[in-house]
Order: structure tokens, then C-alpha cells, then sequence
């Protein structure tokens, strides 16, 4: 395994160990709910972004079902991220930042599996 491949899998699974942390200190205090929040938040940006500075370099554009579907979730759940910082949290909206904080936990761990069984030569 390259340094670069160390580096990554790092990486991937210091986010997953935030991603098991963070709901986990929120589920027990319940002032914590707000870094639930922050962390949809700032992966579903950060998915977003990365998304688009991938549509902007490449020269033929061919857009999936897939990830179209994919998109539309990551805006929902960017959308609740800034629905919920705006007003104040009710017991449905905590449970449905959780849930789709466990649904990003679950594609990272995905990722992480797929990267260990298959080598990825550059992230890009």
C-alpha cells in the first residue's frame, strides 16, 4: 500500500469516526444536537462541491439517474441542515438528522470497504 493510499484511508477513517462520535454525544446531550446538524451540513457541501469542480473539468457531461438521485438527497439533507440552525429543533427533526447521519456513515463505510478491496490510484 502506497503512503498516498495510507493517507487516504486515514483520513477516511478519522470521518468515520467522527461520523460514529458526533451522533453519539448528541444522543446523550442534548445541547450536542447542533454538530449533528453542523456535520450533515458540511458533508452534503462538501459532496456538493465536489461534484461540481468534477462536472466543471471534464469536457463531456453524462449525468445518471443515480446521481441525480444522489444530488437531490444530499440538497435535501443540506436544505434540513439549514432549516434546522434557523428554528428551533423538534424531536422529529433530530431523529431525521441521525438517520441521515447514519446514512452517511453507512456510504462511508461503503467507500472504506471498497477502497481497502480495490486499489484506487488517486481520489480525483
Amino acid at each position: 500500500m502506497s503512503s498516498s493510499d495510507k493517507q487516504i484511508s486515514g483520513a477516511l477513517a478519522v470521518i468515520i469516526l467522527i461520523h460514529i462520535a458526533i451522533p453519539v454525544a448528541g444522543l446523550a446531550i442534548a445541547s450536542c444536537f447542533y454538530l449533528v446538524v453542523y456535520l450533515n451540513l458540511a458533508v452534503s457541501v462538501a459532496l456538493l462541491l465536489y461534484w461540481l469542480q468534477k462536472q466543471i473539468r471534464i469536457q463531456q457531461h453524462f449525468i445518471e439517474l443515480r446521481e441525480v438521485i444522489v444530488l437531490g438527497f444530499e440538497v435535501v439533507i443540506a436544505g434540513c441542515s439549514i432549516y434546522a440552525m434557523v428554528t428551533e429543533p423538534v424531536s422529529s427533526l433530530r431523529f431525521i438528522h441521525v438517520v441521515f447521519s447514519g446514512i452517511h456513515l453507512l456510504a462511508f463505510i461503503a467507500f472504506f470497504i471498497f477502497m481497502l478491496l480495490f486499489k484506487i490510484k488517486k481520489l480525483f
